[in-house]
């Protein structure tokens, strides 16, 4: 191999090391052939010091020891506690579930393929081989909603059921400063829950101060203008962060089925591949950076405890007891009605 082609071919293996890494962690075939690959170009007498050079570094990065938070085990992590979890909403502090929300969200969105996102993966009969992990973010997502709703609504005195909504506003406000939007959208579709919208009273005592933090993080998640706020706030920040990945899904759904797969002439469509790469590529950005979230297994047991969570018709019929629906004749409208024997 000649020199000029020798450095051409490993811009291109640097290239594809530091930015698609999990290709190699996922396949060890295709490791050990790279590794080979540069082990001869090291050892090559016939190459230049820098050649060798770029060789030792690529070696030296491909077989790096994988970081503490990528060995994280996904099976041991999100593990259902033994034990019904003693902590509750009162006993944690905001701080601690929001990082803990953060962290176990982020383990499951760095283990995401950037197959998964092939071909609406996380929409076919096959989903739970095909997207395994963007099945699981979806999961994770739906029980931490379903979580924070029942929280609020099993609270049957008032005062806490307001201390709870503005325990969870300040999780979401908190994970809005830790970028993991995620976690913002978590929290805010639990507010917009049927069950707890419809708590008027509840919600005329909570703060104004609370009230305008939700209405806040709201607008960031909003989902007008496909995202419009949110993709603004994700060009604005720096990784670590996490999405929300349904926004991704969405406008790879709108490629996948808006774009043909070929040309009228039969060619492949190269100009939809590089639009599904540029929404894959962004995700992958966000992938890179690890959060500096040690794990408190006391907090994590109580946001993956499902006795904690009550169903969707549980927790209706939970809300209406708590506030009854109002007539929409009301008592005093009824007594100013005129009686039967007025009409005669």
């Amino acid at each position: 191999m000649s020199t000029a082609a020798t450095m051409r071919v490993l811009n291109v293996l640097r290239h594809w090391v530091s930015k698609h890494s999990q290709d190699f962690e996922q396949d060890q075939r295709l490791k050990c052939l790279t590794i080979e690959f540069l082990e001869d170009i090291i050892y090559s007498p016939n190459l230049l010091p820098a050649e060798h050079k770029a060789a030792s570094q690529l070696l030296k990065l491909i077989t790096k020891e994988e970081t503490e938070s990528s060995r994280v085990d996904l099976d041991k992590l999100l593990a259902l506690p033994q034990s019904p979890c003693k902590e509750s909403i009162e006993t944690l502090s905001a701080l601690e579930i929001a990082e803990q929300m953060t962290y176990v969200d982020h383990q499951i969105f760095i283990s995401i393929r950037s197959e998964e996102f092939l071909g609406q993966a996380w929409m076919k009969t096959d989903k739970a081989t095909r997207a395994p992990h963007i099945i699981l973010m979806t999961k994770r997502f739906n029980e931490v909603s379903q979580l924070v709703v029942s929280e609020i609504i099993r609270r049957s005195n008032m005062t806490a059921r307001i201390h709870a909504i503005e325990k969870w506003a300040a999780v979401a406000d908190i994970s809005r400063c830790l970028h993991n939007f995620n976690g913002v959208l978590q929290v805010c579709a639990a507010f917009t829950n049927s069950s707890v919208f419809r708590l008027k009273k509840t919600w005329e005592k909570v703060s104004k101060t609370t009230k305008q933090t939700i209405e806040k993080l709201q607008t960031i998640v909003s989902s007008d203008g496909r995202f419009r706020n949110l993709r603004d706030a994700l060009h604005r920040c720096d990784p670590p962060c996490i999405p929300y990945l349904g926004m991704y899904l969405t406008d790879l759904s709108f490629i996948e089925e808006g774009t043909p797969n070929f040309t009228e002439d039969g060619l492949l469509n190269f100009s939809k591949m590089r639009m599904i790469a540029h929404v894959i590529r962004e995700i992958r950005h966000f992938q890179q950076t690890p959060y500096k979230i040690e794990l408190i297994g006391k907090a994590t047991d109580y946001l993956l405890d499902p006795s904690l969570l009550l169903d969707d018709d549980e927790l209706y019929q939970m809300s209406l007891e708590i506030e009854p629906r109002t007539s929409r004749l009301s008592a005093s409208t009824i007594q100013t009605l005129p009686s039967s024997s007025q009409n005669r």
